[in-house]
């Protein structure tokens, strides 16, 4: 259990990185709104311009590991300045795209350099606000939410007033204001990518974390993709069901920091098994009763709880001279859970459905309900290691 020195505190060094993570989630999740406009503009369908998506993740997927890698040897600070230079400039030849074509390659492009943002961000705020790890994590969740929640709203104001192209201008101030604040971060010299993942394989308490980030990010991802199904069918208009999905992301912005700083006190294990508890019961409550709000205050609670606190503990079980590779291990886990949670949820949700909804809504419940369990087992696995 750790104890404070001093209260945390807000300061340009964390600013540079919450602001690149703001940037990056800002950016896809307001790319969405304009992909109809972007399908009407280069004259294509829907299928088409989901590339401009699809293809952002593929490339951030598999440059998480080399350029973690790379940052070991040459840098850490280095490699997310160098990213997010690249990912601003990207982002202006990404509004003068002539075709569809050069759109998607340059968006494959700037998934590398998001890759250098996202997955460097949680290895280096660990290291700069060591005595407060689980606050400053907290502060991360908190800002993916709050980039989550302004991007579809900023989108749609973008494109309706200034055309699709504006969503690409915003990242350069942006990009430019955080690479300005982020020369004084604290570095992170690894040992290489195959010797970190040789000490990482070696180390049970850091693998049992990091499966439980996969089965956090496996719930959270089925949940959001049932719930619009399950709320649809009962007539709820799809305007009304974004205002409810909005109420986890908004726990999560505002008590993540909170919880991630009661973590810091109280034991990364102990919190973050408490919010798998919690993602347990409420997977089971809104399950078992059909009611979507005892699900979505639950589940925006046990988050909050959850991922600052987990993020910390895969962290600080990192092997020595494995931090730019956990970083990254960390990223991964966290996209391989939210493919895993959206196929799972989809296939399950696809093969009952016509049994009828609430049928398929307890049944998907269930299932969540257990991976939330089954996280909540791997810490309770990992807190009995010994390290």
């Amino acid at each position: 259990m750790m104890t404070e020195a001093a209260p945390p505190r807000m300061d340009l060094r964390l600013a540079a990185l919450l602001i690149g993570v703001i940037l990056s989630t800002v950016d896809s999740s307001a790319l969405n709104l304009a992909l109809p406009t972007l399908a009407a503009h280069f004259g294509t369908d829907a299928s088409a311009v989901q590339g401009a998506i699809s293809l952002y993740l593929v490339g951030s997927a598999l440059a998480f590991l080399p350029l973690s890698s790379i940052a070991g040897r040459i840098g850490t600070v280095r490699v997310y300045r160098i990213s997010l230079a690249t990912f601003a400039l990207i982002s202006q030849f990404l509004a003068f795209s002539p075709n569809l074509q050069t759109l998607l390659v340059l968006r494959f492009l700037q998934g590398i350099a998001g890759a250098g943002i996202v997955g460097l961000v949680p290895g280096m705020t660990a290291a700069t606000f060591r005595e407060h790890r689980g606050w400053a994590l907290g502060m991360v969740s908190g800002s993916v939410a709050a980039g989550t929640l302004i991007g579809p709203p900023l989108g749609g104001f973008l494109v309706e007033w200034l055309g699709w192209r504006s969503i690409f201008y915003i990242n350069l101030p942006f990009g430019l204001l955080a690479l300005l604040l982020s020369s004084r971060l604290t570095e992170l010299m690894g040992v290489g990518l195959v010797e970190g993942l040789r000490r990482i394989v070696r180390a049970p308490r850091f693998i049992l974390a990091l499966a439980s980030t996969v089965c956090f990010f496996i719930h959270s991802f089925g949940t959001n993709l049932i719930w619009p199904f399950y709320l649809e069918a009962g007539g709820m208009s799809p305007a009304k069901v974004g205002l409810f999905m909005l109420v986890p992301p908004v726990m999560l912005m505002v008590a993540g920091p909170s919880c991630g700083k009661m973590s810091d006190s109280r034991g990364y294990d102990r919190v973050s098994w408490l919010g798998s508890a919690v993602l347990m019961a409420a997977s089971l409550g809104q399950g078992l009763s059909g009611s979507v709000i005892i699900g979505l205050m639950g589940i925006g609670i046990g988050r909050a709880l959850f991922q600052a606190a987990n993020n910390a503990a895969v962290l600080s079980q990192a092997p020595e001279g494995t931090n730019t590779v956990a970083s990254g291990l960390l990223s991964i886990a966290r996209v391989s859970g939210q493919a895993l949670g959206s196929v799972l949820a989809g296939i399950l949700w696809g093969k009952l459905e016509h049994g009828g909804t609430s049928r398929a809504f307890l049944v998907v419940n269930l299932v969540m309900a257990a991976v939330a369990a089954l996280a909540g087992c791997l810490i309770i696995g990992r807190s009995r290691i010994k390290s």
